[in-house]
């Protein structure tokens, strides 16, 4: 099958399946790219914990990016906030459930959020 004919085909797809395709095919080149270049996926790791850990410059401006995009989206429970900071990580090849405890933990200490139980508080 030629890219002419798989264009032919998408374009009989509703705009979700289409959204879904592309991010599918993103994925696929992703682990392609990682089996290619390996070493250039451990650097790019190590680099995004180092910025979860808060060993570089560049992790204040995640956690703030973090902090932006939560304020937004205003999550009302747990696992939904898990879900929104998944979803900031989803196209860097994924977050670690550790990682994302320990963003948790930086956005509760920062007084950004508080859990009570299954239930996001924003302090006003």
């Amino acid at each position: 099958m030629d890219y002419d004919t798989i264009a032919l085909a998408c374009e009989k797809l509703s705009y979700r399946d289409k959204l879904r395709l592309a991010q599918l095919l993103i994925q696929l080149a992703r682990k392609e790219e990682e089996n290619i270049h390996p070493q250039k996926v451990i650097e790019q790791k190590v680099i995004e914990k180092a910025q979860i850990h808060g060993e570089s410059e560049r992790s204040i401006d995640t956690i703030e990016y973090i902090e932006e995009r939560i304020s937004k989206l205003k999550p009302l429970r747990k696992k939904s906030l898990i879900n929104s900071i998944k979803a900031m990580f989803q196209f860097n090849g994924g977050i670690s459930e550790s990682d994302i405890d320990q963003i948790i933990a930086e956005l509760q200490k920062r007084k950004f959020l508080k859990i009570e139980q299954d239930r996001v508080v924003y302090p006003q």
